[in-house]
């Protein structure tokens, strides 16, 4: 089947654009044809077959008068329900499977597809549909927030959730209102799929379908290591809504090595320890070697994930890992087996988190690699994706 990638970045900026890459590159290696359409970025990985990207909008570099000029543009772009014409029109797809789409290309594009008789898949990567801000966190106030989602998005505004700005905030908000107003998701989305029930819960405040659970996979060939080395790993993102900068005084106190790998605007509050060593960024095969060595990954995030790819690739590596015991981690980590969920926001989880550490057996890797290759490959993953395309194209028009 002929099928179009949709997503604002088409280069690997985070977690949805490489998932995206690599379901493409499984679909394409079982015979299907795949296309992909989004903003124009000289880091694209992809080529504009069709001369169709829509231009690159930065909000974060864009001045006052720029973001003002392109407040309409947020909400309901013209330019790219034109552009996508240009490649539904060419390319003619069966499916159109969206990833990252608001504020840079918009659901304006929706009834173009809708129009032409195509299915709609809507991956959701983030809880966008539910909270205009897209991260049920308050960054502000340093806290996890729902109140969009049990009540009106008005509480983006109050609480100006966009970086402190009530005018971003106040876009934030329009948007969500108009979509949903007009609810454009239920009549132009055939279907969702969540990769954790976590999400799909959140999502069916306001979408009315049934949405299909799939998690994340990832697709790793790596030997064994005959054993592990005596350090804990964190890696990911290094920001305060990631709870790890929280913690590490426990590192230093308890003198247990902690490896730290990733970038972000925390850096700079990592303190300076024989026991804490910070490593830079690490991508790759450079990046599963120290996953593989670890005994455990920690992630002591504070706010709600998804379905932790960061995760994945440690049950990949055969490594257990201690997360936060709320949302995607509580369907990932088996307490207990292939790794701990530990409530990080108590006053008493140190002595919960050296007991977790000082546990560590070799049954733990083992039940961190069967996770993994029982849930999370691309053998399993594929023809679940592949089943939905299916059904969706059976149905009615």
């Amino acid at each position: 089947m002929k099928i179009l990638q949709i997503n604002k970045f088409l280069y690997p900026k985070g977690g949805s654009e490489t998932y995206m890459f690599e379901l493409s590159k499984a679909l394409k290696e079982a015979s299907h044809s795949i296309e992909y359409w989004g903003m124009a970025d000289e880091k694209n990985i992809v080529d504009d077959t069709y001369s169709s990207f829509v231009k690159n909008i930065d909000f974060n570099t864009l001045g006052l008068v720029g973001k003002i000029s392109n407040v309409f543009s947020t909400i309901y772009s013209q330019e790219s329900r034109k552009k996508i014409a240009i490649v539904l029109d060419q390319f003619q797809p069966d499916i159109v499977h969206i990833h990252n789409f608001n504020f840079q290309l918009t659901p304006s594009i929706l009834p173009e597809i809708k129009k032409r008789g195509i299915k709609v898949i809507y991956t959701a990567h983030d809880s966008q549909l539910v909270c205009p801000y897209h991260r049920l966190y308050n960054f502000q106030r340093d806290e996890i927030c729902t109140k969009c989602v049990d009540g009106h998005f008005s509480n983006c505004i109050k609480d100006k959730c966009f970086d402190g700005s009530l005018m971003k905030s106040t876009i934030g908000a329009m948007e969500s209102y108009f979509y949903h107003g007009q609810d454009y998701y239920n009549k132009y989305i055939d279907q969702i799929i969540s990769p954790s029930l976590f999400l799909a819960e959140k999502l069916n405040h306001l979408y009315q379908k049934e949405i299909n659970i799939v998690p994340n996979f990832v697709e790793l060939a790596l030997p064994d290591v005959d054993t592990k080395e005596n350090f804990i790993l964190y890696f990911g993102r290094i920001s305060k809504e990631k709870g790890i900068i929280d913690i590490l005084s426990f590192f230093d106190k308890h003198k247990i090595n902690l490896k730290i790998v990733g970038n972000g605007p925390e850096v700079i509050h990592i303190i300076k320890s024989d026991y804490i060593e910070y490593l830079g960024p690490k991508y790759g095969n450079e990046l599963f070697k120290y996953i593989q060595k670890a005994k455990f990954v920690i992630q002591p995030s504070k706010w709600y994930e998804n379905c932790p790819m960061t995760i994945i690739e440690s049950f990949a590596c055969s490594t257990p890992v201690i997360g936060s015991c709320h949302s995607g981690f509580l369907e990932l980590i088996k307490d207990g087996e292939n790794g701990f969920l530990i409530d990080f926001e108590t006053n008493n989880f140190e002595p919960i988190l050296l007991e977790c550490l000082e546990s560590y057996d070799a049954s733990f890797s083992k039940a961190s690699k069967e996770s993994y290759l029982n849930y999370y490959t691309k053998k399993i993953h594929v023809p679940k994706i592949i089943e939905i395309y299916t059904k969706v194209l059976n149905e009615s028009i």
